[in-house]
């Protein structure tokens, strides 16, 4: 032991020595971090021991004008040496790293060692190579040293065993890429996307907001649920009652209509709908449909499940929920007594005057009583934001009248056109009352009340007076004018655009021909 002494006075003072050297090799290093491709990858993993090789000679010299470190220098001439060497040993590690690197980036793949496991093999690469130095260029004895290192190695296992488990968890799970950073993961009860893993935690970033360490032998020993990989392709599902009075096939339809109005649900796979089972108090049914944002699924969920219900509102198909026989017996008297009520004219009501206060009072010569006689043909509905109401090329089998609310429309062509409709405004008339085709896309912005008017209904309007047809046709052909004005922009703006008589006569005979005249 009295002889191994000096040698380690005198690695030390040598590491004392160079010190400079690698002082100020580090600022340089440190700027070329964060380029890891190209010459910036090289520079990155070279630069260290290409300056320590550069700046040591002169740091001797320099040194050298002090006596006391000329004398040691001279006396150990062996150790500069030794120290270049083990510096062009830690030269070509980085050399081969950096090819390797250039390897993976020119093949257009990630670099799949993690941080934490490259410094590892740094570490046990050029420890040997320094033991190897120590022994063949210094002639020192690394026999005790060795056996030091394996006796210090050995109790600092023994009492860092905790520690060392979350290390080797750590290696393994970047080893097998179970998990990365960015992943989506759920870990019992916890959910959330991992935010970065060292040598003992990984730290998670909840949807909650939280950020959870976990320790890396937890997360090696537990069922890790991936959303990420190997696709983030996942399947929803969301189960519902309808009654027996409901046609499955209409119930079906209503649901898959629902997961297709939602933006985040993917049209592939195509969203589908199935009965489950049967119940005392209704049918089940099951509506799946595939996202690729399952950690939003909460919140995905919710919206089809309001689009639902406005589906469900407007079709009629009723919701059930289970009775017991007491409330059974109980919902039947109120039932039986209703019965025996007259019929609330009050909604009626409320029709006639929306309708009279909309753009279709305007539209046509027809007074109160009028609109009294027409309101109990027309269906009141409710719409909930981003619904589609009509799409553009569609075929026209009714219009509204907005009663409250706002609509987005949109024109598709080459000059694309939007634009908004607010409260008492008539839309899709124009396909009634032409045959055509729907010209514009209307999106339900904000949740909307619209009172509908179907064929039977249009027949209605057409028949409450004999001048209504002839209105609603001068209005077709004043609207198709302005059609043909806005498409041809320069000549819109040179001259007043007449409707033409013949459009008129076609749209006339069109309208005379729901009421059977010719």
């Amino acid at each position: 032991m009295t002889s191994y002494l000096p040698q380690i006075g005198e690695l030390v003072v040598l590491l004392l020595v160079f010190l400079l050297a690698l002082a100020l090799a580090s600022p340089v290093r440190r700027r070329t971090r964060h380029d890891q491709r190209g010459l910036g990858g090289f520079a990155h993993h070279l630069v260290r021991p290409a300056l320590v090789l550069i700046l040591t000679p002169l740091v001797a010299v320099a040194l050298g004008q002090w006596p006391p470190a000329h004398e040691w220098l001279a006396a150990y001439p062996n150790h500069v040496r030794a120290w270049m060497v083990f510096w062009a040993g830690v030269a070509t590690v980085g050399l081969g790293e950096a090819v390797a690197r250039q390897v993976v980036a020119w093949r257009g793949r990630e670099w799949p060692v993690p941080e934490l496991l490259e410094d590892m093999l740094r570490v046990v690469l050029i420890l040997p190579f320094a033991f190897l130095v120590l022994r063949l260029e210094l002639g020192w004895n690394i026999g005790p040293l060795l056996a030091s290192t394996a006796l210090v190695t050995a109790v600092l296992g023994f009492a860092l065993q905790g520690v060392l488990g979350n290390l080797l968890a750590g290696m393994s799970l970047h080893l097998t890429r179970t998990v990365k950073q960015g992943d989506w993961i759920q870990v019992g009860e916890v959910e959330g996307r991992i935010k970065r893993t060292n040598w003992r935690e990984t730290r998670v970033h909840t949807i909650n907001g939280h950020e959870l360490i976990v320790p890396n032998s937890e997360l090696a020993g537990s069922v890790i649920h991936n959303l990420n990989h190997p696709t983030a392709l996942r399947r929803h599902r969301v189960d519902v009652g309808a009654s027996y009075s409901d046609a499955p096939d209409e119930v079906i339809a209503a649901l898959e209509e629902a997961a297709r109005a939602v933006p985040d649900v993917l049209e592939k796979p195509a969203p589908e709908a199935i009965v489950t089972t049967f119940e005392d108090y209704g049918i089940n049914y099951r509506l799946r449909y595939w996202t690729r944002q399952y950690h939003r699924r909460a919140y995905i969920d919710g919206q089809v499940c309001r689009h639902i219900w406005y589906k469900f509102k407007r079709r009629g198909i009723e919701i059930p929920f289970p009775m017991s026989d007491k409330l059974l017996n109980d919902f039947m008297t109120v039932v039986y007594q209703q019965r025996k009520l007259e019929s609330d004219d009050r909604d009626v009501a409320a029709i006639a005057r929306d309708l009279a206060d909309s753009q279709l009072g305007a539209m046509v010569p027809l007074d109160a009583a009028d609109f009294a006689r027409l309101a109990p043909r027309v269906r009141r509905e409710a719409y909930t934001h981003g619904e589609v109401l009509m799409a553009q090329g569609d075929a026209g089998e009714s219009f509204h009248v907005l009663v409250s609310g706002r609509l987005q429309g949109r024109i598709a062509g080459p000059d694309e056109v939007t634009f908004e409709v607010g409260p008492g405004a008539v839309v899709g008339e124009m396909s009634l009352l032409t045959g055509e085709p729907r010209v514009a896309t209307l999106t339900v912005a904000e949740s909307s009340e619209l009172l509908t008017f179907d064929r039977e209904a249009f027949v209605a309007l057409l028949g409450l007076k004999d001048t209504v047809p002839e209105c609603l046709a001068d209005l077709a052909a004043s609207r198709m004018a302005q059609n043909r004005a806005a498409a041809d922009a320069s000549r819109a703006a040179r001259e007043q655009v007449a409707a033409d008589p013949q459009e008129r006569a076609g749209v006339l005979r069109r309208l005379l021909g729901f009421l059977g005249r010719r």
